[in-house]
């Protein structure tokens, strides 16, 4: 569920955002060409680490890869994604579109390499904590004698004034 969830969510607004170009003088800079990818790879560390699994993530990626490819066709009276024009102009728009498509690829293996380290960490992390063993009684050294919910009465042998 994670992989489906990621990866429309990745292309839908990956692609919404990918053909947004800012203008520097006369460069144009398809800024949202990267942010997209930046954005589907977030995703899929992100379902990665829900799941705790580097497959989930790499298999998200995937999905967006390939929902990105259906978004080329001309299945909603034209392209979301448009990757080449008939004339031999190069459109910062084509361009964009040509990042967002083969940056996905390099988002993906970012995405995978991110999940894997941090679920590395994650688990020398536990090793490390299950390998240390408990305080003794009376060791913590955040224990306090005759401190908050500590035992008065007769059971320690010391008597609670009278109300």
């Amino acid at each position: 569920m994670a992989v489906l969830l990621g990866a429309v969510a990745a292309a839908v607004l990956g692609t919404s955002l990918h053909a947004q170009v800012i203008y520097a003088g006369d460069a144009a800079l398809p800024l949202g060409a990267a942010g997209a990818l930046v954005f589907s790879a977030a995703v899929a560390v992100l379902a990665g680490l829900w799941a705790r699994s580097v497959l989930v993530s790499a298999l998200t990626g995937v999905l967006t890869y390939v929902l990105l490819g259906f978004f080329t066709l001309d299945v909603f009276g034209g392209p979301l994604i448009v990757t080449g024009t008939v004339s031999d102009l190069d459109l910062p728009v084509t361009t964009a579109g040509l990042i967002w498509i083969y940056g996905q690829a390099a988002a993906t293996v970012a995405a995978v390499l991110i999940t894997a380290g941090v679920l590395r960490r994650e688990a020398v992390f536990q090793r490390t904590v299950a390998a240390q063993e408990p305080l003794g009684y009376g060791t913590d050294p955040g224990y306090r004698p005759g401190g908050a919910g500590t035992l008065q009465g007769p059971e320690t042998g010391r008597q609670e004034p009278p109300a």
